[in-house]
């Protein structure tokens, strides 16, 4: 059984899948029951881990559960003793990500956003009045900005994210943790487009037979159009992640009686 085993890891995204999604990330907010259940399996599992495009700092507020492991920036930081590390790959990034922000945030209007997040950036459009348009319109021109500076541009759930070049997403940050912590079995829960790399993963690892891991993909309006096509199981919404947290939360206490 997937949580009985004495090596299990949970991963999980915070926006969309613990949270529902909020006009801003502010805004986003875990329901008391979601951080109980955290709180409860924190206690039961060999590890448990989110790992989140937010800055890991904001992870760690947000989630406010400790003992928990927080991978912010797609991979590229984590929590660690009260303060932030981020992967020194990036580290020569961080000029050219404030030189594109400077010139990003000339294109902000009517409820677009550029957020600074130290080793990324995000470029939020959910609150325009028409974000598809202003999507289709913009795109290019964000873009050339972004390659201008060396950096990857990214799209995700009516945002626009900037990453450096490095080999880093959800995907690798999930495996890596898995083989650091040599973990039997995983279960990693996602709704966005980035948190396709970690589902792809889950299959990947069961291929290569380094865990039995799988991926549940959390379904709404926003989802990803492969999302049903990438993860093993579907959720629907973030009462049924509660509802799957609390079953896990079960099925764990009675395998260790």
């Amino acid at each position: 059984m997937l949580a009985g085993a004495s090596r299990f890891g949970l991963f999980s995204d915070l926006d969309g899948t613990l949270a529902p999604i909020s006009p801003t990330p502010k805004e986003a907010q875990l329901s008391p029951r979601g951080r109980h259940l955290l709180s409860a399996l924190r206690d039961e599992l060999p590890l448990l881990a989110l790992i989140s495009g937010r800055r890991a700092a904001s992870l760690a507020k947000k989630a406010a559960v400790p003992g928990l492991i927080y991978i912010g920036n797609h991979g590229l930081e984590q929590w660690e003793n009260e303060q932030t590390a981020v992967l020194p790959e990036a580290l020569p990034y961080l000029p050219n990500l404030q030189a594109a922000k400077a010139e990003l945030q000339a294109l902000e209007r009517d409820g677009a956003f550029v957020e600074d997040k130290h080793a990324t950036l995000s470029f939020h459009y959910r609150q325009v009045p028409q974000p598809e348009e202003f999507a289709a319109r913009s795109e290019a021109q964000i873009a050339e900005v972004v390659a201008k500076h060396g950096l990857i541009l990214f799209t995700g759930k009516r945002v626009f994210e900037v990453r450096p070049p490095i080999d880093m997403d959800k995907g690798i940050a999930f495996r890596n943790l898995v083989e650091t912590h040599r973990l039997e079995t995983a279960l990693f829960i996602g709704d966005d487009v980035s948190d396709l790399n970690a589902l792809h993963m889950a299959r990947q690892m069961r291929k290569d037979q380094v865990c039995d891991a799988w991926g549940i993909g959390v379904q709404s309006e926003d989802a990803p159009d492969t999302l049903a096509d990438v993860a093993d199981f579907l959720a629907d919404g973030v009462a049924d992640v509660e509802a799957l947290l609390a079953w896990l939360l079960t099925a764990r206490k009675a395998s260790s009686t």
